[in-house]
């Protein structure tokens, strides 16, 4: 069983594994640690979309998707400033999207102005997992209008003064990223 991501003090970091941490890493990682004292967060990141995505980081993918030390899918996103096209970022969002939703684990994000078509697309593919929209630096509104479709938000070092305010309890998150 997947653990509550509200279980964790920490849903997004780089710096290492540690039991109340998520570390994200991509498929070409390897996962290391015990079930309990190391858990992960798997995807590609839209700055790796510069180039086709390989097979292979696919198919590893879907394999450590399975492992149970990993507890969502991600860091997927569309970022305005870095990566491949939007159309392609688009494409590996929406095939990561999918995975989530096939393994019933949540979809942490990176997004960088592109919040209009992530609202958009979760419109449009009505996940039944949790989203979580990771390091948030927006405004309160926006962190408003995201929950209000039931997306989640995680605040970390830079996080905007007011948002917790605005976002219910239970679709916010922290993390050190």
């Amino acid at each position: 069983m997947t653990p509550d991501l509200h279980n964790f003090a920490d849903i997004h970091t780089h710096r290492g594994t540690a039991p109340d941490a998520i570390m994200s890493v991509e498929p070409s990682a390897t996962l290391t640690g015990d079930y309990g004292s190391a858990w992960y967060s798997v995807g590609i990141h839209p700055w790796s979309t510069s180039d086709k995505v390989p097979e292979e980081w696919w198919e590893h993918l879907a394999a450590m998707l399975a492992d149970p030390r990993v507890v969502a899918v991600g860091e997927a996103g569309l970022d305005k400033k870095r990566g491949g096209s939007p159309e392609y970022q688009e494409e590996v969002f929406r095939r990561q999207a999918a995975l989530a939703e096939a393994v019933g684990k949540p979809l942490i994000i990176h997004c960088v102005g592109r919040y209009g078509r992530l609202i958009e697309l979760h419109a449009e593919l009505r996940p039944s997992v949790l989203w979580v929209v990771h390091g948030f630096t927006g405004k309160p509104e926006l962190a408003r209008q995201l929950s209000a479709r039931g997306i989640g938000i995680s605040l970390g070092r830079r996080a905007p003064e007011g948002v917790g305010a605005v976002v219910p309890e239970q679709l916010l998150f922290r993390e050190t990223d």
